[in-house]
């Protein structure tokens, strides 16, 4: 049986191939784990929402902000490389300044 499954082959900081402003789709989805592509054009803004299970934020490519809180009021600037974790029931959302190429990982319990 075959152990490692490869995903996908992502060029750090490459530019964004999606011709619409906001993109989002899921890339896997396991028992445990679900992982999330998301890409934000000319300045698109990701509404406030929040995830049952707690996530990781990889910033793939670009720049950007991710904003936490009720209000949004905590704010962590997105580069490529950033890579930050809130845990569960946080809102949360994020801006492209100007693009922004995101890979969000939700971990579930058993």
């Amino acid at each position: 049986m075959k152990q490692i499954k490869v995903i996908g082959n992502y060029k750090l900081g490459s530019e964004i191939d999606s011709e619409k402003d906001i993109q989002a789709h899921q890339i896997y989805k396991g028992s445990r784990r679900q992982i999330m592509e998301i890409k934000l054009r000319n300045n698109a803004v990701l509404s406030k929402h929040k995830a049952s299970e707690p996530i990781t934020v990889l910033c793939l490519s670009g720049n950007g902000k991710f904003l936490a809180g009720s209000d949004l009021e905590e704010e962590q600037l997105l580069k490529t490389g950033t890579l930050i974790t809130l845990d569960s029931g946080i809102e949360h959302g994020a801006i492209a300044e100007p693009d922004l190429h995101l890979l969000v990982t939700k971990f579930k319990k058993d």
